[in-house]
């Protein structure tokens, strides 16, 4: 189970099961979202927005919205490990 962002819910995301159903079946809708004063997740109002199914089939992924919700408590090596595991469950290379 992938978000559009490519973060496998079940196994990378610490709200999943307790405070997170799945961003795909909140639609964006998560959690984490009011630790920067948003009400929806801005890496899935992009593809949404973009009429996409996922970052895969936009491009320019890691992109800026990415960087942008960077989770704060992560080091920088957290940080590019996240990426490349996001990248990788979307079946990509960088």
């Amino acid at each position: 189970m992938h978000s559009v962002c490519g973060v496998n819910c079940r196994t990378d995301c610490h709200a999943y099961g307790d405070d997170c159903a799945g961003c795909n079946e909140l639609l964006g809708k998560v959690s984490w979202t009011v630790l920067y004063s948003l009400d929806e997740c801005p890496i899935y109002a992009c593809v949404m927005n973009k009429k996409l199914k996922s970052c895969r089939e936009c491009g320019l992924a890691p992109c800026r919205i990415w960087c942008d919700t960077r989770n704060p408590d992560a080091s920088d090596e957290e940080f590019q490990q996240d990426i490349n595991s996001r990248l990788a469950n979307l079946n990509l290379k960088k």
